[in-house]
């Protein structure tokens, strides 16, 4: 399990009490730089087998969950909205994508990468060198 390798990534399967896939998670931003951490927030949370008085599917566990990236060596997203919805989240293991050509940095076995699966707005991937994981409990603030 990468989580494991992550910082913070323990901590946050013991909140979410499963490996999350992140499944209908919205993208609350993505902020590159170039000389200092870069950072995915998403708004995530468990589908539970509830169902409330209007027929929704009661969601438990909310968390929004900051990935921060050092080292970008690579990426490649498509699309932005307004509301940016995935169909999951992978964190694993970087793979050959073949595009060794536009890395920024030699690659490395240890590389992570972050595959955003599309859904609705932003997906792609980005491979960097470094992810840690932090998160606070709770639903994400009105914008």
């Amino acid at each position: 399990m990468i989580y494991a390798d992550v910082p913070g990534g323990d901590e946050l399967v013991a909140w979410f009490g499963e490996v999350p896939t992140f499944h209908d998670a919205e993208i609350i931003s993505l902020s590159l730089s170039r000389t200092r951490a870069s950072e995915l927030k998403i708004h995530g949370s468990i589908t539970t087998d509830g169902v409330d008085p209007n027929g929704y599917i009661v969601l438990d566990k909310h968390a929004v969950v900051t990935f921060s990236f050092e080292g970008i060596m690579d990426l490649q997203l498509d699309g932005f909205s307004s509301q940016n919805v995935i169909a999951g989240l992978i964190l694993q293991r970087a793979r050959d994508r073949g595009r060794s050509g536009y890395y920024a940095t030699p690659e490395d076995v240890l590389d992570i990468e972050i595959e955003l699966l599309p859904c609705y707005g932003l997906d792609g991937f980005i491979r960097a060198k470094k992810v840690a994981i932090s998160f606070i409990r709770d639903r994400p603030p009105e914008a």
